[in-house]
């Protein structure tokens, strides 16, 4: 299962703590990083300077369709021109996740604990109504987060079989 998430929605805790998931943030296949920068991919997000890099969106997509083949849960990015058209072009079926309108300030919150800069904060805020409405007129299957849900408590609800990580 490809799932095109929202930030904040627990992309990256699910992969941690599951080791049939995996997150492939997107911006270690969109942007030529340092291996310093690279342990600070939340900080850099929004980053005006950062270089793009020649190989995208082939490298993101080889990548997905590769760690498809290995993991029951891939999440990825789900900007609607800069990802899912190009999902859509190569064939990808993906779920879309995405909080409902009344979570957006929880989401926030998340955002801000994981280390996200102020201006990277603000520019999904001022875009989530039209995402929103992007997201929820995509003909692709939906789940949609209420406040206090997570992608894993959606998962499990679902039936998917999670295996946990050994510690």
């Amino acid at each position: 299962m490809v799932i095109a998430g929202w930030a904040g929605i627990g992309k990256t805790t699910l992969a941690k703590k599951y080791k049939n998931c995996i997150d492939l943030e997107s911006s270690a296949y969109k942007w030529v990083y340092s291996d310093e920068d690279k342990n600070n991919s939340e900080k850099l997000k929004g980053d005006k300077t950062r270089i793009p890099n020649p190989d995208y969106p082939t490298n993101y997509i080889n990548a997905i369709i590769d760690a498809s083949k290995k993991y029951d849960v891939v999440c990825v990015w789900s900007h609607p021109t800069h990802a899912l058209a190009y999902y859509d072009q190569y064939g990808i079926d993906y779920v879309l996740c995405y909080p409902t309108k009344d979570a957006n300030d929880e989401y926030t919150n998340r955002m801000k604990s994981r280390g996200n800069t102020d201006e990277f904060i603000k520019s999904l805020n001022n875009i989530y109504e039209k995402r929103f409405e992007e997201f929820n007129n995509n003909p692709h299957k939906k789940i949609i987060l209420n406040p206090h849900e997570t992608l894993e408590d959606k998962l499990l609800e679902m039936g998917i079989k999670l295996i946990k990580r050994a510690n």
